[in-house]
């Protein structure tokens, strides 16, 4: 609000000039929806389920059919299959290979146990354990040296997430920092804008950050005053705990456990983010509308807390070109990060840690895949966290990492090797990179499914989209891996107090 020439602090519960309406963007009729995904097709599926489940379940479970239904038959590529739809475009008149193969991953997914790395996994080897696999829309890469290469140069990324088409702008905000390409641009692309406007609030030398993070303990104390290990299992705690960490870092408040567990959705309905729409729909959109009411809360939450011109100022910076007409969407967009990934991912991470300190398995990781080595209780793990709690943390995020993987797409035509097949990619194609896949690289990592935080090659764990303390290298690295990482240690280090041994917080204290 503007009086005499200079602004003027707002009422409570009044919003700014052409702040908008978080309602109507919400409405806004979804973008990026294939034919086989609308409603008739998904009428359709329905009327043929016991043929698509018996198919679907069949291909699930034997690797070689999981094959056909992605892929085709030798000597079919160009009509059953998954791949053909999409190099099709994704007509409706092939929407029964997207009913199968739907029930097919998802039979996939749950016989490994739901994890999404044993999938990932499982889905190599079905494709005969070589450099590429299909899964979704796309081509999917694993090794270390690739996967490097790639999270090294401009990526020509797209709306899409988990090689899917990622509909917008109801389960995912239009202008998502992870869905712009950061191709070169002279004129400045919408990347670097959202990018230096997520760098807004994680301020990297900020005399603020440093003083929000000395006095995180005491806020921690305070909220939390007798903690145990026991309650490092304790999973809704650790999340309404990560959000209220992450909130006070950002904002300077420290929130109350109902707006904390709110925020804690961001962590709790991950399920959500990975279903194609097909799915959705089929559920007749009740993860869509869980979503649309959890972005709708985080920004009522700002403008409740009185919050929105950090984002007017933000908006009213940005080149003429980029600034949204209603700063409200800027809002979203930002919070959809800072939800999606702030507050998703350091949970993840503080989960996984909590799990490795108590000596047991994260929920959805790859047991299997996990050895936990000399460290075989959970008083050998504690006393090695103590050791050093920044390495203890990178390595187990190396072995049950926050993002599994992302999307971005071919930036020119490629033929890759399926299944022992050559198959002619076009230029645009969604390529995912599998980075706890990659983190598990052989050739890389010396006996990469045991727990070792003093491991020579840790540092090139690709964790954080790119190694951690070499970001320059890295345009797309995570810009809040300080942030995570600070307030994981604060939380690992209120509950098990290591008293005798360093400093454990970020050498650095940096965004």
């Amino acid at each position: 609000m503007v009086q005499g020439g200079q602004k003027q602090p707002l009422v409570a519960g009044e919003n700014p000039e052409f702040w908008g309406s978080i309602d109507d963007l919400l409405k806004a009729q979804p973008e990026n929806v294939p034919a086989d995904a609308t409603w008739f097709s998904v009428i359709l599926s329905l009327i043929f389920l016991p043929l698509n489940l018996i198919q679907g379940i069949l291909a699930g479970l034997i690797p070689r059919l999981f094959v056909v239904v992605s892929i085709g038959l030798d000597c079919c590529l160009c009509s059953c299959s998954a791949m053909s739809s999409v190099l099709k475009g994704r007509p409706l008149y092939l929407a029964f290979t997207w009913w199968r193969y739907t029930f097919a991953g998802l039979t996939a997914l749950i016989s490994n146990k739901k994890s999404r790395l044993s999938l990932f996994l499982w889905e190599w080897n079905a494709f005969g354990s070589g450099d590429w696999w299909w899964h979704g829309e796309g081509c999917w890469s694993w090794k270390w040296e690739q996967v490097n290469e790639l999270l090294m140069r401009p990526q020509a990324r797209k709306k899409a997430f988990g090689a899917v088409s990622a509909p917008v702008p109801d389960l995912f905000a239009s202008d998502l920092v992870i869905f712009l390409p950061n191709l070169e641009d002279p004129t400045g692309s919408l990347w670097q804008v959202m990018r230096d406007a997520l760098h807004t609030f994680l301020d990297n030398d900020g005399a603020t950050y440093k003083d929000r993070l000395e006095q995180m303990p005491t806020k921690l104390q305070t909220d939390w005053p007798n903690p145990s290990t026991s309650e490092l299992n304790d999973v809704p705690k650790l999340r309404r705990i990560v959000a209220k960490c992450v909130f006070w870092m950002i904002f300077g408040k420290w929130l109350d456990d109902e707006d904390a567990t709110m925020l804690a959705n961001w962590r709790n309905h991950a399920f959500w983010f990975v279903l194609p729409r097909l799915v959705q729909r089929t559920l007749m959109n009740i993860g869509i509308r869980k979503v649309k009411k959890l972005r709708k809360n985080s920004v009522e939450l700002i403008e409740r807390l009185n919050l929105q011109e950090l984002f007017v100022t933000i908006n009213e910076g940005l080149p003429q070109k980029h600034r949204r007409e209603n700063t409200v969407k800027l809002c979203d967009e930002i919070m959809y990060a800072i939800g999606f990934a702030g507050i998703g991912g350091t949970s993840a991470c503080v989960e996984s840690c909590g799990a490795f300190l108590l000596c047991e398995y994260p929920a959805e990781s790859a047991t299997d895949k996990i050895s936990f080595g000399h460290f075989n209780t959970s008083e050998k793990m504690i006393a090695k966290y103590k050791e050093d709690p920044e390495k203890y943390i990178k390595e187990t995020c190396r072995m049950d990492p926050p993002v599994t993987s992302a999307t971005t797409s071919f930036a020119k035509a490629m033929t890759v090797t399926l299944a022992g097949r050559k198959c002619p990619m076009p230029a645009g194609l969604l390529h995912q990179y599998a980075l706890s896949v990659a983190n598990r690289d052989p050739t890389v990592f010396t006996d990469p499914e045991t727990f070792n935080p003093d491991r020579a090659e840790l540092d090139k764990a690709l964790t954080w989209n790119g190694r951690f303390k070499e970001g320059h290298l890295y345009p797309r690295i995570c810009p809040g891996r300080f942030l995570s990482m600070d307030i994981a240690m604060a939380i690992l280090n209120h509950v098990i107090n290591p008293t005798d041994g360093p400093e454990a917080t970020n050498k650095g204290g940096q965004v």
